[in-house]
């Protein structure tokens, strides 16, 4: 493997929206999955599911702006060695999924939000409902967004275990692309 100093990485902007991406997802799993704790019509509960509706718009707004980045021409860094050809058409497809996750699952939340007549609150602030109530409508956005939900574990637990594979068992650059230069 190249020294770390000397890999090419994605730019700084690109890594931070990276990095402040998967903590924003982690939180959003973690408020959605312990609202459990507190009862139903709680403070407490009503809490958690605000956070969670905040941070998954939030996501949206990152996962955007870093298509915008991606779409505008920065390239990625090459990996060293090089994969396979098949690996690279793997990468680039689990890329698009979660890009696609990363996008559909804000707006089915927000669609589905909207369709329980409830107000899309976002950080204290109303925004605009997307749909207008409809029952029938909500329950299934609802189903597909607890849908989706599991699938994002899947999808990025096995981004994660396949970048620290990379790194560790085949040895190529991919996951230190992605971090930071140490300072020094």
């Amino acid at each position: 493997m190249t020294g770390q100093s000397t890999v090419p990485r994605y730019s700084l902007t690109m890594i931070r929206l990276h990095w402040l991406t998967f903590l924003l997802v982690v939180a959003a799993y973690i408020f959605m999955e312990f609202r459990e704790i507190f009862p139903r019509n709680t403070p407490g509960r009503e809490f958690m599911k605000a956070t969670h509706y905040s941070l998954g718009l939030t996501i949206l707004g990152l996962t955007l702006a870093r298509l915008i980045i991606k779409v505008s021409g920065e390239p990625a860094p090459a990996i060293t060695p090089a994969p396979a050809a098949w690996q690279h058409t793997a990468a680039k497809i689990g890329h698009a999924l979660i890009y696609i996750f990363l996008i559909a699952m804000p707006f089915i939340g927000w669609a589905t939000l909207s369709t329980e007549g409830d107000a899309v609150i976002f950080y204290g602030l109303e925004i605009p409902s997307l749909l207008g109530p409809d029952k029938i409508l909500s329950g299934r956005l609802e189903e597909l967004h607890e849908l989706g939900g599991q699938i994002g574990y899947v999808l990025l637990g096995g981004h994660a275990l396949l970048a620290i594979l990379h790194h560790a068992v085949f040895k190529d650059t991919s996951l230190i692309r992605m971090m930071p230069k140490k300072a020094g």
